[in-house]
């Protein structure tokens, strides 16, 4: 296991934005839709702090009611469905996260969820004598 978020099927994201995975890409080395998927919010943003992670995911026309954010087996899945759309975004959480403290908020039309390490995954100040 490593310590940065990553798509299940293995892709790493890094601190810039991330492309979701599609079998284009992988066969092809790009995805000739990938214009077509971009104008429909298929994009979402990841940054790390030294608290955690901080991942951003554009759910315009949801609210909080209509997303769904669940955790099992290290995959962090958000859905989203209302009366015209629907939306499934999928991520493997890295070993020092900390599951029992995951937070979600949807807020100006974005998901944001929050993702503490452990306290022991964190970084420590030592002092220098």
């Amino acid at each position: 296991m490593s310590n940065t978020l990553a798509r299940p099927n293995g892709g790493a994201i890094a601190q810039e934005r991330a492309l979701p995975w599609t079998p284009f890409r992988d066969l092809l080395g790009f995805d000739p839709f990938q214009s077509i998927r971009s104008s429909y919010g298929f994009d979402y943003d990841v940054t790390r702090t030294e608290e955690g992670y901080e991942v951003e995911v554009p759910v315009p026309g949801f609210n909080a009611s209509q997303v769904d954010v669940t955790f099992k087996d290290a995959i962090l899945s958000v859905n989203g469905k209302n009366e015209r759309h629907s939306f499934t975004r999928s991520f493997t959480v890295p070993e020092d996260v900390d599951v029992n403290n995951i937070r979600a908020r949807v807020e100006d039309g974005l998901l944001r969820l929050t993702l503490a390490r452990r306290p022991e995954a964190q970084p420590r100040k030592i002092t220098v004598e």
